[in-house]
This record gives C-alpha cells, sequence and structure tokens, in this order.
C-alpha cells in the first residue's frame, strides 16, 4: 500500500475495550447488582459456575464489539478489503481490475521468399510442443513480398499468471496452418499475465482516482492511468525531460522489470485520444539501471553460539528483504545503512559493510544488484 495510505492515523470504534476490561466488567456488576437485590455481598471467584458463565457472556460481548469496529472501519480505504472494497471504489467510480492474459511477440517466418504478400489473420493461433498454453495474434498482420518474416504480439488465451516465464523460442508450434510460413517462434519470453487486482493495487487506485477527472497532465493523473491500464506496475515514475515530452517509467512488484510488450500496452493506453493532452509526447519503458554489489562481513555474539545457523538464515533473508526494498521504488537512492539496518535486525552482534556505498540515482532508474558477497566473520564477545 503506497505510504500516503499508511500514514494515515489508526482508528477504532471501540476505543480501548478488551476482552479483560468486559469480564471484570460483568464480574462486577454481578456483585453489586447481587449485594443490592439481596443485602449479602458476595465474591466471586474463578472456576465458579456463575463466573464461567458471565465469561462466555463476555466472550460473544467482546465479539460483538470486534464486529462493530470491523464495520466502522470498512468505510475508510486504509482497513477495507475484498467486497467493502469494491464498494468503496464505487464511490469514485473505479471497479476491480479482472485476471489478465499474458503476452509475447511471435516471430512468423517463410518457408522461402515469395514474390507476393503473406496474411497473418487476427487469431491466429500458437503453442508450445505437446499439452501447451495456446497464443492467438492481437492483430492481423502481413509479410511483404521479398521478406523473411514479421513479428506479431501474441496474447494467451487463458487468462492468469500460469502462461508467464515460458522462455523465447519454447512457443513454436503453428495450431492454425498458413500457407508458406515455415515457422513461428517467440522471440521474447512471455509476461503480464495477472490474477484479479490486489486489494492494496486497487486501495492505491482508488487513493489515486480522482485524477482522473481530468485527463492526463499532472504527474498524478499520468500515475493513475498508468495503473490502470497495467494493474501489476508497483511505481511509476513521472518526468518531462523537455517540452511536450512526457517520460513515463514503470515497475512491477519488487522491482520487477515490465516487459516491452506490457510497456507498449500502458503506452497505447495513455495515448488513446482520451487521455492524454493532444500535445504531449508519451513514452512508457522500464528505468534504467543502476548496477550496485554487496560485500559485507557479520559478526555474532558469542553467548549466541547455539543460535548461529538460525541467525545465518535469518541474514541471508534480510539481504534479501533489503535487495526487495532497493529496487521497490524507482530513483531511490543506494542506501548502506539501510542494509546495516536490515541485517543488524537478524540479530547480528554488528556488520561491516564494504559494498555498496551510498549513491544517488537518477529519477529514471532503478538500482539492481549484481554480486553478493556475504561472509560470516564469526564469534566475538558480547
Amino acid at each position: 500500500m503506497i505510504d500516503e495510505i499508511e500514514r494515515l492515523p489508526d482508528i477504532s470504534f471501540i476505543g480501548d475495550v478488551t476482552l479483560e476490561n468486559i469480564k471484570a466488567k460483568m464480574v462486577s456488576d454481578y456483585q453489586e447488582k447481587y449485594e443490592e437485590e439481596t443485602g449479602i455481598k458476595v465474591t466471586l471467584k474463578e472456576g465458579e459456575p456463575v463466573t464461567l458463565m458471565l465469561y462466555a457472556c463476555a466472550v460473544q460481548i467482546y465479539q460483538m464489539y470486534l464486529n462493530a469496529d470491523n464495520a466502522g472501519k470498512m468505510n475508510f480505504l486504509k482497513y477495507a478489503y475484498g467486497d467493502y472494497l469494491d464498494n468503496l471504489g464505487a464511490l469514485k467510480g473505479v471497479s476491480r481490475q479482472s485476471e489478465m492474459a499474458a503476452t509475447c511477440t511471435v516471430r512468423f517466418t517463410v518457408s522461402a521468399l515469395r514474390p507476393a504478400v503473406i496474411a497473418i489473420p487476427q487469431g491466429t493461433r500458437v503453442t508450445t510442443q505437446g499439452v501447451g498454453t495456446y497464443f492467438a495474434t492481437d492483430e492481423y498482420a502481413e509479410i511483404p513480398a521479398g521478406t523473411a518474416y514479421v513479428d506479431v504480439s501474441c496474447t494467451a488465451l487463458t487468462a492468469g499468471t500460469e502462461a508467464n516465464g515460458i522462455a523465447a523460442g519454447l512457443i513454436n508450434v503453428l495450431v492454425d496452418p498458413i500457407a508458406y510460413i515455415g515457422s513461428v517462434s517467440n522471440i521474447s519470453a512471455t509476461s503480464g499475465g495477472l490474477e484479479g487486482e490486489s486489494d492494496e493495487a486497487f486501495a492505491e487506485r482508488i487513493y489515486l482516482a480522482p485524477a482522473q477527472y481530468v485527463v492526463a497532465g499532472p504527474e498524478l493523473a499520468y500515475i493513475y492511468f498508468a495503473k490502470e491500464a497495467y494493474p501489476g506496475v508497483s511505481d511509476v515514475r513521472v518526468t518531462s525531460p523537455s517540452e511536450c515530452e512526457v517520460d513515463i517509467r514503470v515497475i512491477g512488484e519488487n522491482g520487477e522489470l515490465l516487459s516491452p510488450e506490457i510497456c507498449q500496452r500502458i503506452e497505447d493506453y495513455i495515448n488513446s485520444g482520451e487521455i492524454k493532452p493532444m500535445t504531449d509526447n508519451v513514452t512508457v519503458s522500464s528505468p534504467d539501471i543502476a548496477n550496485y554489489n554487496i560485500n559485507l562481513t557479520y559478526y555474532i555474539n558469542s553467548s549466541d553460539v547455539n543460535s548461529v545457523a538460525t541467525i545465518q538464515t535469518a541474514v541471508n533473508k534480510a539481504v534479501a528483504d533489503y535487495i526487495a526494498w532497493q529496487s521497490g521504488k524507482i530513483g531511490r537512492d543506494i542506501e548502506p545503512g539501510k542494509l546495516v539496518e536490515y541485517v543488524m535486525g537478524a540479530g547480528v552482534k554488528r556488520v561491516v559493510v564494504t559494498s555498496p556505498t551510498t549513491t544517488v540515482v537518477q529519477a529514471t532508474s532503478i538500482p539492481k544488484v549484481g554480486t553478493q558477497t556475504i561472509s560470516y566473520g564469526g564469534l566475538e564477545d558480547d
């Protein structure tokens, strides 16, 4: 979830009510009422039938408190989920994106050069060897006379993530035969397939939704429309390197670089006549890469000798978490101090970081890790 939502103050519709508060109040009320009605002072003890009955009632009452608190919170973007979030989106004219199909670029190659045009009909299917996922061409294409091949964008016929990650060259079976086509092959790995939009991504779009009420132009509007075009976008950086030029950089979850096909999909969507100002020239691409390496040595307190293996595992996870954090935002500077923070949180005594060093990253770049050298320096006195 975006920082603006996370920074909103926490709210509660039941104050500081706890189960123990309710139990104590019910016991106290019972004792007071009993004395009022009978004139006899009574003190309930743990385990007495009446006490157990009051405790059982307290649990049900506390559950009602929690339900009331949850119902109230479902009216706020920070807490809403599922159908509640869908209803919040409706107030701003935003609906949850359905699942999306993976895409790739497929090269259709002739068996021999021909003196006439060869047509590739829209919807021509291709697949992998054996029982594979089927893809179909997105538009009509032609191989001009005397030309060896044409590249055509294709989309999986089944939506979702299942068709992602098919390496280049594996989609090589032409399902719908075309005369004079000798071979087909995807020249890019398949990507872009998504399950239905997550609550987190949808909540972010709802927060940005007011930007859609004007055509793109303001930075937030371009961010909103980039995320609407492809919900798999986790971060967007919009810059204007020169007058009327809009440079949009996008990444997926955990800093994943999106394929050229997905970037083109986003660009085509924003460049439609109803979204961007006529004078803006919009381009969408992945950010440039700012490379860095990790080289660190860590030491563990001698008092933790029995936990060395556990701490070492935690250190490796901490480094992985740092790498994900470092590439989670476009333009985020390379911060070795953050690496120290993550590793120290794994339970080590101290850590010495040789690389990376503090580096300012350009607004249109993203840090990507290269080599990783993580050394255990041994035990040290506390």
